[in-house]
């Protein structure tokens, strides 16, 4: 993925007046696409701990885009909690998984060190946990600072939003959006995916980290013909889920993309006054939502709801 100037361009101005001001103890980035967000909290918070100079905006936005970032001890990451033993990332963060923050920021530094906790995403936060960053961001240090990345906006306290800076980060436009991914798929596919996604980089590097452009084309072939839906579909799309090392993060977002690009294929179907097969990609477009909500909730065996997929797909 490249660095681009002018990715997020207004976003990043604004951060740099807040950076060249008095630095609040808490800032907000809210936004879908959390992995760009989440790489710019990283940058700021390395910046705001390295006490470098920075003497005019170009230069701020670049370090911010950088696709690496420098860690440091006085750098604390509140990030999702992979569960060994499951296989799976802990699906909320609880008190218990950031007691430790008060203790760090609790530590005292000679030269008037300053100190940054990134939470990356404070939509995983129960609400005990996010009232115990609340008390903290409560009582003010100026050496103290958190840099909140967020998704759902409906998700973040108000009492948390009330007392921080917070910042929105619109979608991207085409232009900077391929740029962005350039390097990691084709041009057709990402003029694909900028458009089923609505341009959220979010949703697209999951689906490239998933590679579901091996199975776009022959999933869009089975939605408009079901001749093409043999008796071992099923099995092969089970076969190619089980190269996925997490299946529970990988279940959903694939039922998430086959939604989306059943989506795509209705809008068309709908231009060209193809009703009967429109009211059919809605009831599977309802049916792979069930099959997602009900995986969520109770952690159905996914093969099962792979073969009832494709049977329903055969024969509704």
């Amino acid at each position: 993925m490249q660095n681009n100037r002018n990715l997020y361009s207004s976003e990043v101005r604004a951060l740099y007046k807040i950076f060249k001001s008095q630095l609040p103890n808490s800032i907000i980035l809210t936004g879908q696409d959390t992995d760009i967000i989440s790489n710019i909290a990283k940058n700021l918070a390395s910046l705001i701990v390295s006490k470098k100079l920075i003497n005019n905006f170009h230069n701020f936005e670049d370090y911010l885009l950088n696709p690496v970032h420098e860690d440091s001890n006085f750098i604390l990451k509140i990030e999702p909690i992979f569960l060994e033993d499951k296989q799976r990332f802990k699906k909320k963060l609880y008190r218990e998984d950031v007691k430790y923050v008060n203790n760090f920021f609790s530590t005292k530094d000679e030269n008037d060190q300053k100190r940054v906790c990134i939470i990356n995403l404070i939509d995983d936060l129960s609400l005990d946990a996010a009232n115990s960053i609340l008390k903290i961001i409560e009582e003010p240090n100026r050496n103290n600072h958190f840099i909140i990345v967020n998704q759902n906006k409906s998700k973040c306290l108000k009492t948390i939003v009330s007392r921080s800076n917070r910042i929105f980060f619109g979608k991207l436009n085409y232009d900077n959006f391929t740029n962005y991914y350039k390097d990691s798929e084709n041009e057709e596919y990402l003029n694909y995916l900028y458009q089923i996604t609505n341009g959220s980089s979010y949703l697209t590097k999951q689906f490239i980290e998933y590679n579901f452009y091996e199975i776009n084309d022959h999933f869009k072939t089975l939605l408009t013909n079901q001749k093409k839906i043999k008796a071992n579909t099923a099995n092969h799309y089970i076969e190619y889920l089980h190269n996925f090392k997490n299946l529970d993060q990988a279940i959903p977002i694939f039922f998430n993309y086959l939604q989306l690009v059943i989506s795509d294929e209705i809008k068309k179907l709908c231009h060209n006054n193809e009703n009967n097969l429109v009211i059919r990609l809605l009831n599977i477009y309802a049916l792979i939502d069930s099959f997602n909500k009900k995986n969520i909730a109770i952690n159905l065996d996914f093969e099962n709801l792979i073969i009832s997929l494709f049977h329903r797909l055969k024969y509704d």
